[in-house]
């Protein structure tokens, strides 16, 4: 009798267990995949036969040479942050660049650059190029209209924490564009001067980059460019899926319904952005493409793929 009644209660501690990852991954959240930020290097600069710009440094780190490309590299002078010609670049001078996440996987690595700094003093403290994840803006009071903000902190796509004040010169890289604390939001690309205590002595802010951005908490409950939606993501076959309507007409687009080609994305002007006949596995992009995405349509919503809507609609994914 113990024996058997040992096996009963073996067996079902291995069923148990062998249900709980099923169990997990029935019951895991909407979540999406926050965008990755641009990636440092540093290091001597050689111009190369092909166009290319090698960056190579005499650490032991896993980047220490990648090569650079790119049509729109932005060249800047580290020191006073104005524009410069890539020609003006010399062979064997320190440079500090920023590039996009995606290297090929040849040796050395080959990636597209965003920004390059130049001219470079010796012992001098390089201003840092990040792209912000999360705000955490100060408290306001209560009135209108709001009072202008004293201070915010952000935390930027590599994890640093930084806490920027009125105290700093905040520019625009646009110099007909001004720019407040207030528009520092997930997306953002800055760069930041510091002084020796680590504080922000001066923030140069490029134009952004982004239709907007878009967070998900684990509920599913969504906010979109700081607009909080009545509807969630949900998940369907493992997969994250974003209520179309909800999500494009809070970044001002719009949205139509066509017995053809089913939920329907445009801008204002009426230039087609993307349409989704749910159920049908594909997205037609504007220029007429298809992209393979999952869709679905539940209790009169379009559903679609969280990462295929953020691609198409180009939303940055604030962590």
């Amino acid at each position: 009798m113990k024996k058997r009644l040992f096996a009963l209660v073996s067996l079902l501690l291995c069923t148990v267990l062998l249900c709980l990852p099923a169990a997990a991954a029935e019951t895991e959240g909407p979540a999406l995949t926050p965008s990755p930020g641009p990636v440092r290097v540093w290091g001597t600069l050689t111009h190369l036969e092909d166009g290319g710009l090698l960056v190579e440094n005499s650490s032991t780190q896993a980047l220490n040479s990648v090569i650079l490309h790119g049509e729109d590299i932005l060249c800047l002078d580290a020191v006073t942050g104005e524009p410069m010609e890539l020609s003006a670049l010399k062979d064997g001078e320190t440079v500090y660049a920023w590039v996009g996440p995606v290297m090929t996987l040849s040796l050395p690595p080959q990636a597209t650059a965003i920004l390059i700094l130049a001219n470079i003093p010796a012992d001098y403290g390089v201003p840092q190029y990040y792209e912000i994840s999360a705000v955490t803006p100060q408290a306001m009071i209560a009135i209108y209209p709001p009072p202008a903000m004293t201070w915010t902190e952000v935390t930027t796509s590599d994890g640093a924490t930084i806490k920027i004040t009125d105290q700093a010169e905040l520019t625009a890289f646009s110099e007909d564009t001004t720019v407040r604390l207030e528009d520092l939001v997930p997306g953002t690309r800055m760069l930041v001067w510091t002084n020796q205590k680590g504080e922000p002595t001066r923030v140069l802010v490029f134009p952004y980059a982004y239709r907007g951005y878009i967070s998900c908490a684990e509920d599913g409950l969504l906010t979109v460019s700081g607009k909080v939606l009545t509807e969630k993501a949900i998940v369907s076959n493992g997969e994250t899926l974003l209520p179309l309507r909800a999500v494009a007409e809070a970044l001002d687009l719009k949205v139509f319904w066509d017995a053809k080609t089913g939920a329907n994305v445009a801008l204002a002007d009426g230039t087609k952005l993307l349409s989704v006949d749910p159920g049908h596995g594909t997205i037609v992009c504007g220029d007429g493409s298809e992209l393979s995405a999952a869709s679905i349509m539940q209790n009169g919503t379009t559903y679609v793929s969280s990462s295929a809507l953020i691609s198409q609609l180009n939303l940055f994914v604030a962590s």
